[in-house]
Formats: C-alpha cells, structure tokens, sequence
C-alpha cells in the first residue's frame, strides 16, 4: 500500500474514477463494493480498516466521494444509508484529521427542499427525504471533524461508465434496447458532467479554499427535457420517453421539485466553465463510440 498525494474514497464509481484517470499519478483510490484492479479495499463503515489506509497512504487530500446514493434504497432501508453516508463519513473525517488532511466532501442537492431551486450554498437545509438527510448530517460532521475542509454539492451527475447507472446512460440504455422509460415532467435540476467534478475537485485539492461550494451545469430543466435532448443526442427515436408526473412514479422516496444547484459562484473563484448540456451530451456520445458503441 504505497503512499500517494491524493487519496479518493470511492474511487470505483462514476466521479471516483474520473478523479482518477484526472490525478493520473498523484492518487491512490479505494473501492468497496465495485473492486477494481489498482484500487485499495476499503469499507468506510469499518472504522480502523478507514484509518488504516488513510495512515498507510499518508495523503496531503482526501476526496470522498463514496455514498450510498440510491435515494429509493435509503429511503426504505435508512440504516444502511446511516451506516455508510454517516457514520462512513465520520470514519473518513476522523482518519482525515488525524492524519492532518485536507479533506473535499461530496455533497449534494437533495440537503436542500424543492420549492426554490437552483439552489445557491448559503440557503438552509429542508432535505425531504432520508438520503438528502443523513447527507445534511454528514456535511455537520465533516465541518465539526476538520478543520481544513471543503464541501463540494453537486448534482445530476451524468457521463459514460462501464456498466454505469446515471440517469442518461440509462436514457441511452432503454433507447437502443427498446424499453420503455416513464421519466417525471415535474422534477426540475442541473445536469452536471462527471468530469467537471473532477477538475473541480483538483483545482479545490490545489487551492485555500473552505466551505460548501456548488459545482453544476449551468443549464435548468426537468428530467424529461433532460430525457429527450439525450435521445437526440444519441440519434434515438424518442418514443421509448414517456413523461408522468412525479406522484404517478410512486417513488419510495419524496423527491424535491425545484433541485439543482447555483454555481456561478464556484465558476468564477475557480476559473472554470462549467459543461452545458449541448457540449456535455456531445462528449458523452463520442466516449460511447470510443466504447465501442454504434450511434
């Protein structure tokens, strides 16, 4: 387990290897429940085998990017979702400080409620349901455990990943296979491209910045304008796109209507532009060709 500059926890999912192919040799990743050739095995609910490897990689930053983001899942089994998107924290956050880290948490969205969104980062917490919760938690542990800390909310995260499950490869998914997708014509957000959240997350790790910060698209739509202009993008007949409004989907979990996130602000202090929706479904339907994908 060799030392690294960077450590990203969670380094097997969508944002995780993203950072990983972004840091190149600067970082060390761990992974749990995906294990992934080169990554370390790490169960952040395991309190010891956290601060082990975090001692061991004597990271200058940790980036923590593993939840459980299933938001239907935490809402009917909000034990599991405690276990891992709380208490996994804590153990992070513990590790982090003992080891004198610089510690970027990723957040998100759903900490806010859904009357007034895009949300900008110093309105208050409303989350309406378990996941968004025990993430508003989390955030108060990570600011109460160290002090050199960022919070990082994104939102909407979408991009290709071998056998990934956002929200638009899935809308690429159900077109080339024929299934039909009901999608919420009332659910309002800002697609975010996975790698925005990467450069994001380096240029923080870089900097002296603290606080909650928002990293988001710059575009406002709902899932279904979402849906169709990635069937467009990807030379899918749209018809597979059914639009219903959210209480038809009968969601486990409530959803906030007016989510996403303000990130004008993380922008300009970063230098950034952040993907909108034309050129990021763009990028994304070369990675599938790249993939091996016939469009």
């Amino acid at each position: 387990m060799g030392r690294a500059e960077i450590l990203v926890v969670g380094a097997s999912g969508l944002v995780g290897s993203e950072l990983m192919r972004h840091l190149g040799g600067r970082a060390a990743g761990t992974c749990n429940r995906h294990p992934s050739p080169g990554l370390l095995a790490c169960d952040i609910t395991d309190a010891d085998r956290t601060a082990k490897v975090v001692e061991a990689v004597s990271p200058r930053v940790i980036i923590h990017t593993a939840a459980l983001t299933d938001v239907d899942y935490c809402e009917t089994d909000p034990d599991a979702s405690h276990a891992i998107n709380v208490e996994g924290t804590r153990n992070v956050a513990r590790a982090a400080a003992q080891a004198g880290a610089r510690y970027i948490f990723v957040s998100t969205d759903y900490v806010f409620g859904g009357e007034q969104g895009p949300h900008k980062p110093h309105e208050a917490f409303a989350p309406v349901n378990v996941y968004g919760g025990h993430k508003a938690e989390a955030e108060g542990i990570v600011a109460a455990t160290v002090d050199d800390h960022v919070i990082l909310r994104a939102c909407g995260l979408y991009g290709y990943q071998p056998a990934g499950k956002n929200f638009v490869q899935a809308v690429f998914e159900c077109g080339r296979t024929g299934k039909e997708m009901r999608v919420p014509l009332d659910q309002w957000g800002s697609p975010t491209l996975a790698s925005d959240i990467s450069e994001a997350a380096t240029r923080i790790a870089d900097s002296d910045m603290r606080g909650a910060v928002h990293v988001a698209g710059p575009d406002y739509l709902t899932r279904l304008d979402l849906a169709r202009r990635a069937a467009d993008a990807f030379g899918l007949d749209p018809a597979f796109i059914h639009g219903v409004t959210t209480a038809e989907l009968n969601q486990a979990a409530p959803r906030p209507l007016k989510a996403g996130l303000d990130a004008s602000d993380t922008a300009t202090a970063l230098g950034m532009h952040f993907v909108g929706m034309g050129e990021g479904l763009v990028r994304m339907r070369a990675a599938l060709e790249a993939a091996g994908y016939s469009m």
